[in-house]
């Protein structure tokens, strides 16, 4: 699998973009602010429906025509091996933004706030929901932002475990769409049962709710981090080369005890809904389920968020989706696609050679620099570079041209 065009529409810095791609390690070179990370993000947007890193898809419409009814879109065309359908698959995510009119006349309309977006999916040209999009193309991407992973709440966290699961599993897309509804009911319910407007016993038909998709996204993720952490362990004693002992645990937010298949889960659900009755109640939350679940990473058995320094935290959330892209390709049968943005800088020459050799046995992967002398020759001389400057990409010529 692999990229063989990428088509940009007034998306973030890029007025219009088309860029032809082949297979291999492909570098975007460029001084920082250029819109180097912003094709990695169009990329990854295509795999899992969702920016990375924007909070709002109002975001990412080109900054100087938010004060303007505006047509912006990723696209891409997708070469997939006979085994996995044969032939191209065009990817693309189309957003409409329209001023929102307002009543005072020097309301500011040109700001993001001032735009309403709305976001439409392709799939070789026919409408789809944005959640058939995940997992039609396999990435991993890697950013400085991933060190939330060590640092940030359990939230990011678990969004990393649903975003990777998601990519393989449709069914538990579904049952954690699914589950979400069920939470926003309940909690509803125990609100209104705290107030005295409806009756305890109104509980039992939310909790077996809870219980019939929770246990599937649990049961999901345990497998998921297991798998994980033993793949990611050799990946980290390489990286590091001091055979440091690396491990992720899944922390589920019910005591599974020796729950190994789904009834076990369930079991364990049901009893820990009822431990925590009066303080749900109480709470007017729910607070038992895989919405509270999180996951710890240890090197030689410590903590890495309380005890390592920010160069192994790195190391570590690096080995993970090294991990993670060695995981997918396991669970597909093919290769997912590579996004490091910026990974070599804070990396010393040894890391960085393992890095790019690891890279460099993928179908495709994508890297971004500042840092061009960051890059030994031997893998430079491979790959195929762009000049990033001011929203452009511009097709580089060998390497001996550009030393010269």
């Amino acid at each position: 699998m692999y990229i063989s065009h990428l088509s940009l529409l007034n998306f973030r810095n890029y007025e219009h973009l088309e860029l032809d791609l082949k297979p291999g390690m492909v570098l975007f070179q460029g001084d920082n602010g250029q819109g180097k990370s912003n094709l990695l993000e169009a990329i990854y947007m295509l795999a899992v429906a969702k920016s990375p890193r924007a909070s709002s898809d109002r975001e990412l419409v080109k900054r100087q025509l938010v004060d303007e009814e505006t047509y912006s879109r990723v696209a891409a065309i997708v070469e997939r091996g006979i085994e996995h359908g044969g032939g191209p698959l065009k990817l693309q995510m189309d957003f409409s933004s329209t001023p929102i009119p307002t009543e005072d006349e020097d309301d500011n309309l040109g700001s993001i706030g001032g735009i309403s977006v709305q976001k439409y999916i392709r799939i070789n040209g026919v409408p789809r929901r944005a959640s058939t999009l995940v997992g039609q193309l396999n990435a991993v991407m890697f950013s400085a932002e991933d060190l939330e992973l060590v640092y940030g709440p359990p939230s990011v966290r678990r969004r990393y475990m649903d975003i990777l699961i998601s990519q393989l599993d449709q069914n538990y897309l579904r049952a954690l769409q699914r589950y979400q509804r069920v939470i926003t009911q309940r909690n509803s319910l125990l609100k209104a049962i705290r107030e005295g407007r409806s009756a305890e016993g109104e509980l039992a038909f939310w909790d077996e709710q809870l219980v019939s998709e929770g246990e599937y996204i649990i049961g999901q993720r345990r497998a998921c981090i297991q798998q994980l952490s033993e793949m990611a362990g050799p990946i980290q004693r390489g990286l590091s080369g001091n055979g440091e002992s690396m491990e992720i645990i899944y922390q589920p937010n019910v005591s599974l005890g020796n729950g190994d298949d789904e009834g076990g889960i369930a079991e364990s659900m049901h009893r820990s809904l009822l431990e925590r009755r009066r303080r749900e109640l109480a709470q007017g939350v729910t607070v038992t389920g895989p919405h509270r679940d999180d996951l710890i990473m240890l090197l030689d058995g410590m903590d890495v968020g309380a005890y390592a320094s920010r160069g192994q935290s790195r190391t570590v959330v690096l080995a993970m989706k090294l991990a993670e892209a060695g995981y997918l390709k396991e669970r597909r049968g093919q290769e997912p696609i590579l996004l490091l943005d910026d990974v070599l800088s804070e990396l010393d020459v040894r890391r960085r050679e393992h890095v790019l050799d690891q890279a460099s046995q993928y179908q495709q992967s994508f890297l971004t620099t500042a840092e061009v002398d960051s890059i030994d020759a031997a893998h430079l001389s491979g790959m195929n570079r762009f000049a990033v400057k001011s929203g452009h990409a511009e097709p580089m010529g060998s390497t001996t041209d550009v030393i010269d």
